[in-house]
């Protein structure tokens, strides 16, 4: 039976100009595209539709009737900035977890942090900056066993198996802090680990699904981002950055897993349509 998977995309901050000249102009653009890929694999019957919004400058839907599930994408400030379009985010987020049980979120590394400090942070978790410094490049997350079973049995299947460990691309300075072993909820769970960073994500099956790693980056889009944001780095630095983000990855098996999270049993599908905010139409709906 087809089904249409309506996402809500978040623009928490614009794709560098190389990257918005050559590949897209938004990095829900980039998610449209691997998740509609990732359904032509694994889902064929389904369809992938989104909006963007410019969450920066205060762009968010008027409604979330016609959305099934919001991506917040990463950026380049923290999620502990004292800025308004940041707080805002932080409020929103909240207030569609609260308010809003059937539609699912995803947040991608600035995505991932805002998201826990925001339906976490009453149990003392937080963002900060890691005292390890930068995670860059290709690097390999193992996945914890309960949150790989926890997936698969929670998508029926479509997921197949789920590997012990995934490559990513990484570019981050802040991580998670989970500062206690009961800080999740009993139906939460953490999604995995790196060397350099312990929280790698943060699974509640039906609900949330976070990543530290970008799977919207490939070779080139961290790549051109590392260039345009460390623009004075020395030229040893720079090219061990490089080498660690010319890597093979596994971007296209983490998308199948944010799919699959986002086709869980329970996910309403009314007609979408183009929502209204602040009087201004927003970008045309993307199939």
């Amino acid at each position: 039976m087809a089904q249409t998977l309506r996402i809500c995309m978040l623009n928490a901050d614009a794709p560098v100009p190389a990257i918005v000249d050559q590949r897209a102009p938004t990095y829900g653009r980039i998610f449209h595209n691997l998740l509609s890929a990732a359904a032509s694999q694994i889902a064929p019957d389904v369809k992938v539709t989104s909006t963007d919004f410019d969450v920066v400058n205060g762009q968010y839907p008027t409604s979330l009737a016609d959305f099934d599930a919001i991506i917040i994408s990463g950026s380049a400030n923290s999620a502990y900035d004292d800025l308004d379009w940041i707080r805002g985010l932080d409020a929103y987020t909240l207030d569609v977890y609260q308010n809003e049980p059937r539609v699912k979120i995803f947040g991608s590394c600035f995505g991932h942090q805002l998201m826990c400090q925001s339906l976490l942070g009453a149990r003392a978790v937080r963002v900060e900056q890691d005292p390890k410094g930068w995670e860059i490049g290709v690097q390999d997350i193992i996945l914890h066993d309960h949150f790989r079973s926890a997936l698969r049995a929670n998508t029926l299947g479509i997921l197949g198996d789920i590997p012990e460990s995934i490559r990513l691309q990484f570019v981050h300075h802040d991580h998670v802090v989970l500062p206690t072993p009961d800080s999740l909820p009993l139906d939460w769970m953490p999604l995995g680990s790196t060397q350099h960073c312990a929280v790698q994500g943060i699974y509640k099956p039906g609900r949330i699904l976070t990543l530290q790693g970008h799977f919207e980056f490939d070779r080139f889009v961290n790549g051109e981002t590392v260039r345009y944001f460390f623009p004075k780095l020395a030229p040893q630095a720079l090219s061990q950055h490089l080498d660690a983000i010319d890597a093979d990855d596994d971007a296209v098996g983490a998308a199948m897993m944010v799919l699959g999270f986002l086709l869980e049993k329970g996910s309403g599908q009314a007609g979408a349509t183009r929502a209204v905010v602040g009087g201004l139409l927003t970008p045309p709906l993307v199939e």
